[in-house]
């Protein structure tokens, strides 16, 4: 007899999980998810505060699983402009499935309703009796993630110069007329006027 399901488990004891369904409620901080101790790539993130997953997780007549879950955790990542700590909250509605490894997408259905077609669906493939649900919440993170996180949308960034936090102070750097952006120009426009000024006659 196996052992009863823990709705709290990271992993998934799938044996235990009776066929009609489970309830999935875990509430994991970053030292649970433990993704560096895991072997995930080095996360450009930190988890702020507990991230919640909970749902259901029903087998499918095909042998594998599905989870439909609500996620949702605050992540603390690092501006683009001023590399300033950014508080961001991830909320998103989880609509996942899991197959036998030795199955392909062919095999996949929701129990006779229609065929579950990969490019639809979130399909991923386990191996042995245990779901590890750390990977599909690695995975669900980095979707969520923004693009180029910002710590305000009128961030000045840092002096390019000093490196001094321009949202904080005024470093002073000298800066051209045409602004910081053109310096990097400057040197190629006084080459080019070099360039085109009419050569002096020798011995002149």
């Amino acid at each position: 007899m196996s052992a009863p399901h823990d709705p709290a488990a990271l992993s998934v004891h799938l044996p235990s999980v009776p066929p009609r369904g489970a309830r999935i409620a875990v509430r994991a901080s970053g030292a649970d998810l433990g993704f560096r101790e895991a072997g995930f790539p080095e996360p450009n993130f930190a988890v702020a505060s507990p991230i919640r997953l909970s749902g259901r997780l029903e087998p499918l007549d095909s042998g594998g699983f599905r989870l439909r879950a609500r996620f949702a955790g605050g992540l603390r990542l690092d501006c683009v402009r001023c590399l300033d700590a950014v508080d961001f909250e991830v909320v998103e509605a989880l609509d996942l499935v899991w197959l036998p490894a030795v199955s392909g997408p062919e095999a996949a259905s929701d129990g006779g309703e229609r065929a579950l077609d990969a490019s639809d669906m979130n399909v991923s493939f386990y191996e042995e009796d245990r779901l590890d649900l750390r990977g599909a919440i690695w995975e669900q993170i980095h979707l969520a993630l923004p693009a180029k996180p910002l710590c305000s949308s009128r961030c000045r960034g840092l002096c390019p110069e000093c490196g001094a936090d321009r949202n904080r102070r005024v470093c002073g750097c000298a800066e051209d007329a045409s602004g910081a952006a053109d310096r990097p120009l400057a040197a190629l426009r006084s080459l080019a006027g070099a360039a085109a000024a009419p050569a002096r006659p020798p011995g002149r």
